[in-house]
């Protein structure tokens, strides 16, 4: 999907403060940030200068105030290693309604000092929900079949600091479990860290069909998996399309290619989110054409255009039915439905305190809820598949090149609200696939007076 224009810029031209508690530190933010140079290239926002913490805190918020019928705040579970709140919006059409869209997660800067990564994710935010507002035909119809989760700053004390890791000195996109090890970078264990553990509650309560976490400052989209060893993914056709398609958004110099074969690395976002839920993960990384200086101009103003247009891709990709599944059904009005799996998954093999080499095991457990709101109890609920990609990462070391999936059924409860459990169903569901789940015993319990 490509658009051009802007609407209406509604916010004033940002400048830096160097000395608020929870501003970005002077030192810290690209030499050529005060303005940009001319140019007839304009942000949603009118911005021209890298925002502070406290400039996302006020846009998130007032995205949520002025347009709360598209807009609603999210606050992630876990404080950062120094007490800071980690804070995202979703975006939809009737976005407080229990509708069961598929989902598109979109973050920016797991790596504190990639400023540009944190201005694009913000921008799509604010441009995407003033398309809507506006009457934007393509972008409502986008917005009624799907959802968009936005975090564009994951790594809230790395970009105070104006440093890529977090305040344990721990590089979270080597942090998490899937294939980690313990590297001078990669933190105390696998999920060690809470911006960590912040991302795998945000992707396990939901439904995401695409993940995209953005990055600078290479010409690169990447998808799974890490190492070589671990042999292609199961979906590699899938997410090589997405891959292709987005890099061609952004210019010819750009490439789609797996993580390993660009360089590799261990316990990053994109592998443990693929293997665990199904949905497509991306590292989208955006740089100016080599020996064009790094700015604000070169790196946010310049590529905006065509960094929404790639987003707008994913969005058209998590709202398209060939890449989730669907449960349907019809249940009682008001009754909680939630879905769950947990299973284990592996590290890479390292030197335990005992002397052996061998992986460490983790529980991964998704879950997620849909209340039934229409009068007639009918609904229908975008969910990944119930088949999940085995990994190469196993309890007794590393089995690449996998071909097959692990038959994992979704297990579907229907409840009261109040939790009581009326019916429990196991769900096996594939891509494109839809599975009608019988409930007549939820229907005939949850109007039953209680003993």
């Amino acid at each position: 999907m490509r658009l051009t224009g802007h609407p209406r810029s509604r916010r004033r031209t940002l400048t830096l403060a160097a000395a608020a508690v929870l501003a970005v530190p002077a030192v810290a933010v690209p030499a050529a940030v005060g303005s940009a140079e001319p140019s007839a290239a304009e942000l949603p926002s009118g911005n021209t200068a890298y925002r502070t913490l406290a400039d996302y805190e006020a846009d998130l918020a007032e995205l949520v105030a002025d347009h709360p019928d598209l807009v609603k705040p999210i606050t992630l579970p876990y404080p950062t290693t120094s007490g800071r709140t980690v804070r995202g919006v979703e975006i939809s059409t009737n976005v407080t309604a229990d509708d069961g869209k598929p989902v598109f997660v979109d973050v920016g800067m797991h790596h504190g000092n990639e400023f540009p990564s944190g201005e694009l994710t913000m921008e799509f935010a604010i441009d995407l929900v003033e398309r809507a507002a506006a009457g934007d035909r393509s972008v409502t119809r986008l917005l009624d079949r799907a959802r968009v989760v936005v975090v564009p700053v994951v790594n809230v004390d790395g970009f105070v600091r104006g440093r890529r890791q977090t305040d344990t000195n721990t590089d979270m996109n080597r942090n998490y479990g899937l294939g980690w090890l313990p590297i001078s970078t990669g933190g105390a264990a696998p999920w060690s860290e809470p911006e960590t553990r912040n991302m795998e509650w945000l992707l396990s309560t939901r439904q995401a069909v695409v993940f995209n976490t953005q990055h600078t400052c290479i010409q690169v989209v990447l998808y799974p998996p890490l190492q070589l060893e671990a042999g292609p993914a199961q979906d590699v056709d899938r997410l090589h399309a997405l891959a292709s398609e987005v890099a061609s958004i952004y210019g010819p110099g750009y490439k789609a290619l797996p993580s390993a074969e660009d360089y590799e690395t261990t316990g990053e976002a994109i592998d443990w989110a693929y293997y665990a839920t199904r949905g497509l993960a991306l590292t989208t990384e955006t740089c100016p054409d080599a020996g064009v200086p790094r700015t604000y101009q070169t790196q946010v103003l310049d590529v905006y255009d065509e960094h929404r247009d790639a987003m707008l891709t994913m969005l058209e990709t998590a709202a398209d039915p060939d890449q989730y599944a669907v449960i349907e059904g019809q249940g009682p009005k008001g009754a909680v439905l939630r879905v769950t799996k947990a299973f284990d998954m592996y590290t890479s093999p390292y030197l335990q305190p005992d002397g052996a080499t061998r992986p460490s095991s983790f529980t991964t457990t998704l879950g997620s809820d849909l209340t039934i709101e229409s009068r007639n109890g009918k609904f229908e609920w975008a969910v990944n598949p119930s088949y999940r990609p085995i990994p190469a990462y196993q309890e007794d070391g590393v089995h690449g090149f996998q071909t097959g999936f692990y038959e994992e059924p979704w297990i579907l409860t229907c409840e009261r609200p109040d939790g009581t459990v009326l019916q429990t169903v196991e769900v096996n569901v594939d891509l494109g696939e839809s599975v009608t789940v019988d409930l007549k015993e939820c229907r005939r319990k949850f109007h039953r007076t209680r003993p």
